[in-house]
This record gives C-alpha cells, structure tokens and sequence, in this order.
C-alpha cells in the first residue's frame, strides 16, 4: 500500500521529490531529504524496497533498535542506557533480521528474546518464544534478593539455594540445590 503523497519538498540538490506524510516524519529533515532520494517516491523509495514495511517482523525490527538507540524510549533505561546493542548484520538491515526470524522458528505470536539478559541483540543470543517465557526470562529481581537471580532465594534450614518460578499468579517449587549456579540452571531449564 502506498501512502498518500501530501507535501512536495526541495531536496538539497534542487530536486523536487513528494514523499509521503510518514516519511517526512521519520526523517532528519522536513525540507531536504537525502539527495539520493530526491524524486523517489512510493514503492520504488528505499523504504519500500525490501517489502517488509506492514509485515510484523519490520515492527519486532523496529522495536529493538528504539529500545536500544532511542533515548525518548520508556525502555531504553534497560537496554541502550545497560549497553544493549542491535548486531551490525541487523541493525541496517531488516532483510537480514527476517531472514535469521524465519529461518528460527519465528511464527505470529512469538516474541523475540535474548538468552543471556546482558547480551546484544544477535543471532547468537536470540530465539523467539512464548510471551510466558519471554516474562520469566527478565533480570529484574526483588530488593531483598541476595543471590541475584530471579526466583532463587536461600533456604537457611536446609543450607541450601530454593527455586520458585511464578506462573499465571500462581508460584511452583522446583527444589532444593547446593549452589547458585545450579538453581539458576533449573530455572533456565523449566523456561526451555
């Protein structure tokens, strides 16, 4: 579907080009666009080229890196501010991300979620999985944790780690475990 063309601006080569009112927005400049777009316009502009524009990946696409480049973002203070990076195979290239997407399993419904919670984003480091997974996969811990992990606290009378994971409000008991390392495992696990 191609946007309704409404405004006609200059290009910084003298060119006259009417993109459409969702590319003036998203762009550096209302009055010279890039000069090798000038006259572009519709599906033969780059934006269009790749055809992905409406399809729910370009949207994942799209979240990822404004949650870690975009400082006016609500969840930047837990990506971009942490370190949290978009791969350079991806970041320019929403092709490549869909490509990698749909050849890992991705389907409508899934999220996309990085394994190791202070890793980039990267083909190494995501997968895509239920809503469920993707909640109980967050580093948020509680105030009074001292172990780190979400869902394991120490069990002073039986000198040893406990998990407890919180399904649909609803807490289960994974066990007992000698250290840490291992009670984080068994929470990796339940979530795989």
């Amino acid at each position: 579907m191609i946007p309704k063309l409404r405004r006609r601006c200059k290009c910084g080569c003298g060119g006259i080009t009417s993109p459409g009112k969702k590319w003036i927005s998203s762009h550096h400049s209302k009055v010279n666009p890039p000069k090798a777009w000038a006259g572009i316009t519709g599906k033969s502009h780059p934006r269009y080229k790749h055809g992905l524009t409406y399809h729910k990946l370009w949207q994942v696409w799209q979240g990822m890196k404004k949650r870690c480049y975009n400082s006016n973002c609500k969840a930047f203070p837990n990506y971009g501010s942490r370190g949290i990076r978009v791969c350079i195979k991806w970041k320019g290239n929403v092709k490549s991300f869909y490509n990698w997407a749909m050849a890992n399993g991705w389907k409508e419904g899934l999220e996309i979620d990085r394994i190791d919670n202070d890793g980039n984003y990267h083909p190494d480091n995501c997968r895509f999985v239920t809503r469920k997974v993707n909640c109980n996969n967050q580093r948020k811990v509680r105030k009074n944790n001292t172990t780190g992990y979400k869902g394991v606290g120490f069990n002073k009378a039986a000198n040893k780690y406990q998990v407890r994971v919180t399904i649909n409000d609803k807490r289960k008991y994974l066990g007992l475990y000698n250290t840490i390392k291992e009670a984080a495992q068994a929470i990796k696990e339940y979530h795989e």
